[in-house]
């Protein structure tokens, strides 16, 4: 009864693969026909400054990528082998990096490393330093920030693929008198490759469309990656046809980043056993302390200081002017809080519901007929990026010509939408497949239709995957600024657009106050997507 209800799956595929088309298709059209019309797509294939900017994109996403992957192995190895009080508190943090806003990130590193930051005012209260140790606003600082958002994702997916190895083939290399160094590059370390190449790729496209972090913590046009010059030609040149052909240009190379991406996947192999970890217990207890501490010395403080600063003024005075501001009625970014709350949360919600509904649809299909390529297809908006979808969009509102709140809210929705619906997809996916074909096969036997069996059989076998599909959509759409700010005129202020304004007008303690909320909202969702995966035992 292999492959039986294809169709069915197909026609139950088809509106969500419509939507997903129309989505992806109406804002990339809009650039397209940008590009062409203002003639400047062949000037910017052939510009030299065009191959510069992408010299440096391939420099900073390759070195943070490199740096992460490779800090990120000697903690896998320790925390793959061994179990012990702190460890469950990393493995939670450096989870939460997989949903992590950028410009939360930036926020941090603002309050932690900047000049008049905690750091240096902790350096020359302890240390009478005359200069404060400068980082921001230079190459260093684009490549910290990268590291400390994507160490811990690396060291998360390395981490959960060496700790369910079989050691037995370890141990027989320790047998024959191999040393731990030869026995890891030549037993441990191919079995543990695909998750190592898989981190190095993902991380890398990741930084490859960098946008908020190049944009503001390196603060001047030669640290520019591709995505933040799309966003300068709009705005600060007001070249839209410009930005439209680089952003052609950059849809081509990350697509191109993205298919060896997807051919590394198909070949790598699962290697998996049974390894029990072992309890920590003296000198290792005292390692797994020190490196525990390490991370956590490292993610920590840039949060820590989001927090004290919310309370704080730069001189240490207790306020909590900047969280009564929320609540006035002046014309000041902080009154304007609560509206962008409220508007981050029900755009969240509406593009994680509508997201998932969509990616079970398509990953349903593809589990069932074996045809992957709607699902390689709903992968397209990750080589786009969200600045160039965000500008799609906004080119859309530009010859719709409305002036409409909800005309407004509904483009935000829909980028949003095709930002975060790859994700879902990815997270569905892998469960879809596990579903076995005797489940449909049984359900048949009994005399149940396709739609009974989709639903009292196969569905609640999804349960897990749908909502942390939901929290992980939720949580990215929440923190979403790319093309939020690429798309937005003004009337739709999400709680990230209004936190990048207070950042650029330096207005920190209401910045502060305004990111440990979505620091609690992000924390929120990410425990309950976590709590629900638990409980349907896909933990």
């Amino acid at each position: 009864m292999k492959n039986r209800g294809v169709g069915f799956y197909s026609a139950l595929a088809a509106p969500a693969g419509a939507i997903l088309f129309l989505l992806f298709i109406l804002p990339m059209g809009a650039i397209l026909s940008r590009s062409i019309s203002g003639g400047s797509l062949l000037k910017v294939f052939t510009d030299p400054y065009t191959y510069s900017l992408l010299s440096f994109t391939l420099k900073e996403a390759m070195l943070s990528a490199v740096l992460s992957v490779a800090l990120a192995i000697p903690f896998a190895a320790f925390f793959s082998r061994y179990t012990f009080p702190l460890r469950r508190i990393v493995m939670v943090l450096s989870s939460l990096a997989f949903t992590m806003p950028s410009i939360l990130v930036v926020l941090g590193f603002v309050m932690w490393y900047g000049n008049s930051g905690t750091l240096n005012s902790i350096l020359i209260t302890l240390f009478g330093l005359e200069e404060p140790i400068s980082i921001l606003y230079s190459f260093k600082a684009i490549i910290l920030a990268h590291i400390y958002l994507n160490f811990p994702i690396a060291f998360s997916l390395i981490t959960s693929s060496w700790s369910l190895l079989d050691r037995t083939e370890e141990m027989a290399s320790y047998t024959l008198g191999k040393g731990k160094t030869r026995t890891f590059l030549a037993v441990t370390f191919p079995r543990i490759r695909g998750s190592v190449i898989q981190s190095l790729l993902m991380i890398f496209l990741f930084c490859f469309s960098s946008f908020s972090i190049p944009l503001i913590l390196g603060g001047k046009p030669e640290f520019y990656t591709l995505e933040a010059e799309i966003y300068r030609r709009t705005y600060t040149s007001v070249d839209p046809s410009g930005s439209a052909s680089l952003s052609i240009f950059v849809f081509i190379i990350t697509s191109f980043f993205l298919l060896l991406s997807s051919l590394e996947k198909r070949r790598r192999k699962n290697d998996r056993g049974r390894s029990e970890l072992r309890r920590a217990k003296g000198k290792k207890l005292i390692l797994a302390i020190f490196l525990s501490l390490l991370i956590l010395l490292f993610l920590l403080p840039p949060l820590l200081s989001i927090i004290h600063r919310s309370f704080f003024t730069r001189d240490g005075e207790f306020t909590l002017k900047a969280w009564q501001s929320m609540l006035t009625s002046s014309h000041r970014l902080e009154s304007k809080a609560i509206a962008a709350i409220l508007n981050s949360l029900v755009i969240a919600l509406i593009s994680a519901a509508l997201s998932v509904a969509l990616a079970e649809a398509i990953a349903l299909y593809s589990a069932k007929s074996g045809n992957m390529i709607l699902s390689l297809f709903a992968s397209l908006p990750l080589a786009a990026g969200s600045v160039t979808l965000g500008l799609g969009f906004s080119f859309i509102a530009a010859y719709s010509r409305s002036s409409s709140l909800l005309f407004s809210y509904l483009l935000v929705i829909m980028s949003h939408l095709i930002i975060v619906l790859p994700f879902s997809l990815r997270t569905i996916l892998p469960g879809a497949k596990r579903i076995p074909e005797s489940v449909a096969s049984a359900s048949y036997l009994l005399g149940k239709g396709r739609v009974e069996t989709l639903i009292r059989a196969e569905r609640p076998l999804l349960r897990s995957y749908r909502k942390k599909a939901f929290a992980f959509a939720f949580a990215l759409s929440l923190g979403e600024v790319n093309a939020t700010l690429t798309l937005s005129d003004g009337k739709v202020a999400t709680l990230p657009i209004l936190l990048y304004r207070m950042i650029g007008s330096y207005n920190y303690q209401g910045a502060a106050a305004l990111g440990l909320v979505l620091l609690l909202e992000a924390f929120a969702v990410f425990l309950i997507g976590e709590a629900g995966g638990r409980r349907d035992g896909n933990s």
